[in-house]
């Protein structure tokens, strides 16, 4: 087996964990749930979205230190971060402190991201990169699609805490692999730490719009207080963006933004996140709640959704490195969106599989092509030694519009008790429909071959903007 590919194997093992621990959180909440009844729903489910608020808020601060201290470094670090934080969750004995493991997750998380991608598109040429962060994506989203079935099996032998407590000892393998696989990679001139500020103010303004979301059930829509969340987040946001254009090593760097295909990427990248998460969540608590499955069987009908993401991600890599992004992700964001209204419309009280099995494929295959595809399209614009940021930029909104899409879920079905009607989920699958078709106008501005995207991709790399330094 060549280096490059042994790399490529620890990489995306490393990043399956993390996917795993993403979604394996949906088939455990219930659980947790119920190990902690006495706990409010909307506090609760901070142990949902404290991990992707503060992942959203360092993802861009870790790519920048993996680009100037080297990958290999923060590689090893994100690993023994989650790692460890894995262990805290599957002992913690309150939700505080549960929340504050998630947290530490998080931080590995975070680290683990883009220096995980960083490494995998520095140790190949150009060309090959979109089948590389296929493959990558493949891993990830076949683990992510899996967890809900592996942890609903473990979880229904014996508990919440084993299936977290699964994730340490597969850190400990990807460690020392990495540690000896992988050479120090070359690092910035610019050693200066991104803006601490800034990655507050993204943690604060997310986590403030969450509240909000979270909230909407017993504040209301239109209250003074979810209102004044709304406000108070976009105010924030508003002040990191100002911040960002003035500060010497802002928490973003803006200047990635002036090329057209990267905004494009960017939107279709946070309505991904939406869709995503909004449709795990919504997937488990319709089959347990709606269809009154038991967590064990919701995980086990989840696998067409792996099976899915397995068959079509590979060859999804390859074809949009032969005929762009726009020739996939369009198709895909349109399945998608196609799946969650075909569940709302035909899905009756009583169990129907043919539905769901054609729904889950549907969702897992379109998974499998638009999330290599907003990893991949931003590569495309980016310069060696900005790899990370790019990564670590387009990783943020993927996480933000992640947040807000475990924040809406929460907030539309998060009180439907279980056998209740499948009518209660109906607003939640529109909504979680609604960002798979924003996904898919967004993705149609990108390129439709790979030498147009490639001219589009130099262009920008050569803008003052993205120059070193």
């Amino acid at each position: 087996m060549k280096r490059e590919t042994k790399i490529l194997v620890v990489v995306s093992a490393a990043s399956g964990m993390s996917a795993f621990d993403l979604t394996l959180m949906f088939v455990a909440y219930p659980e947790i749930r119920a190990s902690f009844p006495d706990v409010p729903n909307a506090q609760l489910s901070w142990v949902l979205t404290s991990f992707t608020i503060v992942a959203a808020s360092l993802l861009i601060p870790a790519g920048r230190l993996a680009d100037r201290i080297g990958r290999r470094k923060v590689f090893l670090v994100s690993i023994t971060l989650f790692s460890t934080g894995s262990l805290l969750v599957a002992v913690a004995p309150s939700v505080p402190l549960l929340i504050a493991a998630r947290i530490v997750q998080a931080c590995g998380g975070a680290m683990l991201t883009p220096s995980a991608l960083a490494i995998i598109m520095g140790n190949l040429p150009p060309e090959r990169r979109a089948t590389a962060v296929g493959v990558w994506a493949v891993v990830t989203s076949a683990v992510a699609s899996a967890a809900p079935t592996l942890g609903a099996l473990v979880i229904s032998a014996g508990s919440w805490r084993w299936a977290f407590a699964l994730i340490t000892p597969v850190g400990l393998v990807c460690f020392v692999l990495a540690r000896r696989l992988l050479e120090p990679s070359p690092v910035g001139t610019d050693a200066r730490i991104p803006d601490p500020l800034g990655a507050l103010l993204i943690m604060v303004g997310v986590a403030t719009l969450a509240l909000g979301i979270v909230q909407s059930n017993d504040w209301g829509w239109t209250g003074t207080r979810t209102m004044g969340a709304f406000v108070a987040s976009a105010v924030l946001l508003a002040v990191l963006v100002w911040r960002c254009t003035r500060h010497p090593t802002p928490v973003i760097d803006l200047s990635v933004f002036r090329a057209p295909l990267f905004r494009a990427d960017a939107v279709a990248a946070a309505a991904v996140g939406v869709a995503y998460w909004g449709a795990f969540y919504v997937f488990v608590q319709f089959l347990t709640k709606g269809w009154g499955y038991s967590i064990g069987r919701a995980g086990l009908l989840l696998t067409p959704m792996t099976l899915a993401s397995t068959v079509v991600g590979i060859p999804a890599g390859r074809l949009m490195d032969r005929y762009g992004h726009r020739a996939l992700m369009v198709p895909a964001g349109l399945a998608f969106s196609v799946a969650l209204l075909w569940l709302r419309a035909a899905a009756g009280d009583d169990r129907d599989l043919g539905l769901w099995f054609g729904v889950a494929l549907l969702v897992g295959a379109a998974n499998a092509i638009l999330f290599p595809g907003v990893n991949s399209a931003a590569a495309r614009t980016a310069p060696i030694e900005k790899l990370g940021l790019t990564a670590g930029v387009i990783q943020t909104v993927i996480r933000i519009g992640g947040t807000a899409g475990a924040a809406l879920g929460v907030a539309l079905i998060g009180d439907v008790a279980p056998g209740g009607s499948v009518s209660e989920f109906h607003s939640a699958m529109v909504a979680v429909a609604i960002a798979g078709l924003i996904a898919t106008a967004a993705a149609i501005p990108l390129a439709t071959g790979p030498r147009r995207l490639g001219q589009r991709g130099l262009v920008a790399t050569r803008s003052p903007g993205l120059e070193p330094g």
